[in-house]
């Protein structure tokens, strides 16, 4: 059990590192073209992309930290438990990543209707739909990961080995 706890942890470190990498990069991109953009469409979308990453800069530090820490060992119970809490949590950050991209993709179409609020909605649309569809397939890749790594803490419950004499006996429940 230790094992696959350091190894659901080492996971959450690459995935809450990944976070916050895409998160500089794009305070870095974003917040240098801000300055130096003369459209304001783009100027509005190089802003919510340095808004939105202050987000998930806020959520990878702390995440990181955590996954780092490692925590107590859990049982196989509470083990079970996290997974499936985290397997949860990114397959509900799917269906709101989806949420994002309609919403940017409506405020692009909406744009034309918003008179001196154009240039906002197109940037903010812009800024949403390519923020959404990264957290769309970062989250989609976590679930994988995490989904991928679960099918060997049910091994774990359907298979016990225990010490007979000099021997060992494995017992492998088929149901």
């Amino acid at each position: 059990m230790h094992q696959y706890q350091k190894d659901f942890t080492k996971i959450n470190e690459n995935l809450m590192l990944t976070l916050g990498s895409y998160a500089f990069g794009n305070f870095a991109v974003s917040g240098a073209a801000y300055f130096v953009s003369e459209d304001q469409a783009t100027k509005r979308f190089h802003e919510m992309n340095v808004m939105w990453n202050t987000v998930n800069l806020g959520l990878a530090v702390p995440g990181y930290i955590k996954a780092k820490r490692g925590g107590k060992a859990l049982t196989f119970e509470e083990m079970i438990k996290e997974q499936r809490k985290t397997e949860t949590i990114f397959l509900v950050n799917d269906v709101l990543d989806l949420g994002y991209i309609a919403t940017g993709i409506w405020m692009r179409n909406e744009a034309v209707n918003q008179g001196d609020r154009a240039d906002m909605f197109k940037g903010y649309g812009n800024s949403l739909i390519l923020q959404g569809s990264f957290l769309l397939a970062f989250d989609a890749y976590a679930y994988y990961l995490h989904r991928n790594h679960a099918k060997q803490l049910l091994m774990l419950d359907k298979v016990s080995v225990y010490k007979r004499g000099v021997g060992m006996v494995m017992v492998i429940a088929l149901d």
